[in-house]
C-alpha cells in the first residue's frame, strides 16, 4: 500500500521539475445497506469529529471502533458504484501539507459499464493536462498540449506532442487512481478509486478498521450523511458525505497522519448517475508516426559515476540527525521509506 503515494508523489516531482443539518442517519437506510453489502468489508461506534467547513479537514481524533449503521452507509456507496450503469461528475480537487505545498487541479471523469472510462484533467496553473482513456481492453494516455517536460532531454522534449501511455486494462483489475497522476495537471490520487465503480477492489480496503459517523451535512443542494473511515489504526482517514438520494458522495477528504499531515479534498458537483454517454467517449487510437513512451527508469535520475553526491542531512530512525558527510569516505547505503 506504499505504493499509493509513494508513486504519484514521485512522479509530481518529476513533472514539477521539468451549513447544514444536523440529523442522524435514518436507522432504516442503513438497516437496508447492511443487508446490501454485508459481503463488501467487514461488518464494524463513537463521536464523530465536526468539519469546520469545506476545506478543512476534520480534527483528528484517537482509533475508535466501527459503528455498524456507519459501515453500512460506506459499503452502500461501494454498491451504488458497482450497480450503476454509467456514473459522470466533475471534481475539484486539492493536495497540500499545510506551510509546504498545494496544488490545485479539475478533473472530468466519464465511467460506463462494462469496462469503459475516460479522465481529463486540468489546472490554473499548468493548464490543460492529459486525457485518460479506457476502451474496453487498454487504457491510454495522451497529451493534446504536450507530455509534461521531464527533465531537460532534447529526445525527450522533441517527442511531447507526439507521444501516449499504453497499459492493459483487465475488468475489475485496472485502477485509474494509480493513473491519473500521470496526467499532468498537478493530481496525486482520488480519495476513491474510480476504478471501483468498474468493481476493482482499492488496496486501502483490507487495512479499513473503523466507520463511524459524523454530522450531516447539505453539499448544494444534497442532504448527505456523513462518515468517517479510519485506514491502519487512523493513520489514514477518509471524510466521505454521501447523498441520501442516491448514495454517492459530493464531498471527500482525505488526510494521511506521517510526519506531518498529508491533505486531499475533492468536491463533487454535476453528478449524473446512469445517464447517457456515448462509446465514442472511450475510443482512441495513436495517429500515425506517435510513439509509445515510458516514465524514465529511477536509475536515469542517478549521479553518474565519479560525480560529487550533494550535502543533505535528515532524520535517521532513532530520532537524530545525520549528514551525508559524516560517512565521508565509507559506502552507504540509503534507505528510505514512509508508512501510512
Amino acid at each position: 500500500m506504499m505504493r499509493r503515494l509513494l508513486l504519484c508523489s514521485l512522479v509530481l516531482g518529476i513533472f514539477t521539475a521539468a451549513a447544514g443539518s444536523s440529523k442522524e442517519p435514518a436507522a432504516t437506510p442503513a438497516a437496508n445497506a447492511a443487508k446490501q453489502s454485508a459481503s463488501i468489508d467487514k461488518p464494524p461506534a463513537a463521536a464523530a469529529p465536526e468539519a469546520k467547513n469545506a476545506t478543512k479537514q476534520p480534527k483528528a481524533a484517537a482509533v475508535f471502533r466501527d459503528e455498524p449503521a456507519a459501515h453500512a452507509l460506506y459499503n452502500q456507496m461501494v454498491v451504488a458504484l458497482r450497480k450503476a450503469n454509467s456514473l459522470s461528475y466533475v471534481s475539484q480537487y486539492t493536495i497540500g501539507a499545510k506551510g509546504k505545498f498545494s496544488m490545485e487541479s479539475t478533473y472530468k471523469a466519464w465511467l460506463k459499464k462494462p469496462n469503459y472510462f475516460r479522465v481529463e484533467a486540468e489546472s490554473a496553473k499548468r493548464g490543460k493536462g492529459g486525457v485518460l482513456i479506457g476502451d474496453g481492453n487498454t487504457l491510454w494516455i495522451y497529451w493534446p498540449q504536450g507530455r509534461p517536460q521531464y527533465g531537460d532531454d532534447s529526445d525527450d522534449l522533441k517527442t511531447r506532442l507526439t507521444s501516449y501511455m499504453k497499459r492493459p486494462a483487465p475488468l475489475a483489475r485496472h485502477s485509474i487512481g494509480h493513473e491519473v497522476c500521470y496526467l499532468g495537471s498537478g493530481m496525486s490520487m482520488p480519495v476513491l478509486d474510480p476504478s471501483t465503480f468498474h468493481g476493482y477492489t482499492d488496496c486501502m480496503q483490507e487495512y479499513i478498521d473503523g466507520v463511524r459517523s459524523m454530522p450531516a451535512e447539505k453539499v448544494g443542494t444534497e442532504e448527505c450523511d456523513g462518515i468517517e473511515v479510519s485506514i491502519m489504526k487512523h493513520q489514514r482517514s477518509w471524510y466521505l458525505w454521501l447523498s441520501r438520494r442516491d448514495h454517492l458522495p459530493r464531498k471527500l477528504r482525505e488526510t494521511v497522519r506521517v510526519s506531518y499531515d498529508l491533505l486531499i479534498s475533492e468536491d463533487w458537483t454535476s453528478v449524473i448517475l446512469n445517464g447517457d454517454i456515448p462509446n465514442s467517449m472511450f475510443a482512441w487510437k495513436p495517429p500515425k508516426d506517435w510513439k509509445q513512451w515510458t516514465m524514465p527508469p529511477l536509475e536515469a535520475g542517478l549521479l553518474k559515476p565519479g560525480v560529487k553526491s550533494p550535502e543533505f542531512e535528515l532524520a535517521s530512525a532513532d530520532g537524530k540527525r545525520i549528514k551525508l558527510s559524516d560517512y565521508r569516505g565509507q559506502i552507504v547505503w540509503f534507505y528510505v521509506w514512509r508508512a501510512g
